[in-house]
């Protein structure tokens, strides 16, 4: 299933910057979707800044998997985020955006001394997130995940790709009654998933159970997926005309939302 690709690592990070303070918590890794462009993640990254005096750089993956980190961390800012941006924003193979992400943590990793993070993930960009922890979760050397807010997530099933899934539910174990073959091998392979993960599962119930382009059944399926596996596992349904599929990741109510579960508990 995974297709490694070696995207020669010893020439893919930038050069070198100071290392970060041990004390620093997490760093917060903000991914889009398919199609997203350095904007997309944007309202999500400034409201952080204006609520916790963020600092922001951005980590640009070229068409080749070789990363770059642009701008820097201020001293005096209370949380350090980072806006990845994938030029190839048109792949769906997950196992792809999760070399990729592996690729972006270890320059953080080597450049900045970075050994936790966080992730907020636009629609396509869970599913990256999610393989790239079933790929890398359990090896100890790299830095490790401990919260991640999903948005829009498309875990069992890609529009586009499957358009026979729109008959879909969860049944009362919460597992979905259609599973799509990329989610059949999430769940063979779950335990690769690290435990003591939190995570906060946001999704728009547009009309019809859907935020107009995702089901919610296919957003909803993370909780059975990573069931038993997670320190702590919240969701959260929003509804009214900021609840399709782009304008939750341009809603100020996600943004308080996502700000308050990551830096305020």
């Amino acid at each position: 299933m995974f297709l490694l690709l070696f995207c020669g690592l010893a020439g893919a990070f930038s050069q070198p910057v100071h290392a970060a303070s041990k004390t620093k918590p997490p760093v917060t890794l903000y991914l889009h979707g398919a199609h997203g462009t350095k904007r997309s993640m944007t309202p999500l990254v400034k409201a952080a800044q204006w609520d916790t005096n963020a600092s922001v750089i951005t980590a640009k993956v070229n068409h080749s998997g070789q990363v770059k980190f642009a701008g820097h961390w201020r001293a005096s800012a209370k949380q350090r985020l980072v806006k990845v941006v994938f030029a190839n924003n048109r792949t769906r193979n997950y196992d792809t955006i999760a070399t990729w992400l592996h690729t972006v943590l270890l320059g953080l990793q080597q450049n900045y001394n970075v050994r936790q993070f966080n992730v907020v993930a636009h629609s396509l960009g869970n599913a990256g997130l999610v393989f790239y922890e079933l790929k890398y979760g359990q090896d100890k050397q790299l830095p490790q995940l401990k919260k991640y807010v999903a948005i829009a997530g498309n875990f069992d099933g890609i529009p586009g790709k499957h358009r026979g899934q729109h008959a879909n539910w969860l049944t009362p174990s919460g597992k979905p009654a259609w599973l799509a073959p990329d989610y059949q091998f999430a769940l063979k392979h779950r335990q690769a998933f690290p435990r003591g993960v939190k995570v906060l599962n946001l999704f728009g119930d547009h009309h019809d159970h859907q935020d107009g382009k995702v089901l919610n059944a296919s957003s909803q399926s993370l909780g059975y997926l990573l069931r038993g596996r997670l320190a702590s596992y919240h969701t959260h349904t929003f509804y009214g005309k900021h609840a399709t599929h782009s304008g939750l990741r341009k809603s100020w109510k996600v943004a308080d939302m996502v700000d308050h579960y990551l830096f305020n508990s």
